[in-house]
């Protein structure tokens, strides 16, 4: 009786005979490796059913020739994980929460430098004791030194904060800061490049309500 079974990658049916039962197949629609199943195995689950992660095919596991799929094994070797999947949920959410963080980190780090240029140029207004004096429009005192001196002040905590945090999102460690940066990010008037934060904020949270993703956090 012959084993029918989907690729793992693009669902194409596949079937074979089953004598040919833990030999590695090559599908011929998408050409992605994978281990044929015994006939009384359930076929592997459907592209974006299940768990987005697998364990590897069993090694030692013949891989014949890649372009017969079918083919009785050759030499024995190491088999490879099936491209799109992951060892376990950990590898997934690290894959996932990369991007978001480093984009993060960047917009930390740029949120930093104009902090410190602000603080600089704050201190040399004072140092030279103009103050805030003959300053016109609705809001004088927004163009004090003073304040802007203390607004830079907030804006380089709150940098190192979401860099902080940014960090630790990347690590898979402490998941409520991780949601909190992600959130300060976005926030105009407290996060100091909230033109890039926003963008990166929403990618931040999005990956982290990833339930998966969640899960792998450690603590």
């Amino acid at each position: 009786m012959p084993i029918e079974f989907r690729c793992p990658q693009c669902n194409r049916l596949l079937r074979t005979g089953d004598d040919t039962a833990g030999f590695q197949a090559k599908c011929p629609e998408c050409g992605s490796t994978m281990t044929i199943p015994n006939q009384s195995a359930p076929p592997p689950p459907l592209p974006g059913s299940g768990t987005p992660f697998s364990t590897t095919p069993p090694t030692g596991a013949p891989t014949g020739d890649p372009a017969n799929p079918y083919q009785s094994p050759g030499d024995f070797g190491p088999a490879q994980p099936t491209a799109g999947y992951y060892p376990d949920a950990s590898a997934y959410a690290a894959q996932r929460v990369a991007g978001p963080a480093i984009a993060l980190m960047v917009t930390a780090g740029i949120s930093i430098l104009l902090a410190l240029v602000g603080m600089v140029g704050a201190i040399v207004v004072l140092a030279a004791g103009q103050g805030g004096q003959g300053m016109q429009g609705p809001f004088p005192w927004a163009m004090d030194p003073a304040v802007s001196l203390a607004q830079s002040l907030f804006g380089l905590g709150m940098a190192v904060l979401i860099l902080f945090g940014a960090m630790k999102m990347k690590a898979l460690q402490n998941y409520n800061l991780s949601m909190a940066v992600s959130i300060i990010a976005m926030i105009p008037c407290i996060s100091p490049c909230c033109l890039l934060g926003l963008p990166f904020g929403i990618w931040a949270l999005v990956v982290l309500t990833d339930q998966t993703v969640k899960s792998a956090f450690r603590a």
